[in-house]
């Protein structure tokens, strides 16, 4: 009995740590978004979303981003290599 109370604990745990990431990493991409639309737009036009097509477009003008969008992208960055 306490081994299923176990498990069901650390079944419900895992869920809800799940959501607090899905949830943490939706709000990143909120973030990026906002910081990064306008070097989107003027670093990628006509590059249609979808694939990877714009993180590529991005990754390959790194150097040409502004600083709140290269800010935003290292938060996201560092924020995934968290343990």
């Amino acid at each position: 009995m306490a081994k299923e109370i176990g498990l069901a604990l650390g079944a419900a745990l895992l869920m809800v740590s799940s959501a607090a990431v899905a949830q943490t990493k939706q709000q990143e991409a909120k973030v990026i978004a906002h910081a990064c639309g306008g070097d989107i737009d003027r670093l990628c036009p006509g590059v249609p979303p979808g694939e990877g097509r714009i993180k590529a477009c991005v990754k390959a003008h790194v150097t040409d981003l502004s600083a709140p969008c290269f800010d935003a992208m290292m938060g996201a960055v560092a924020g995934e290599r968290e343990p």
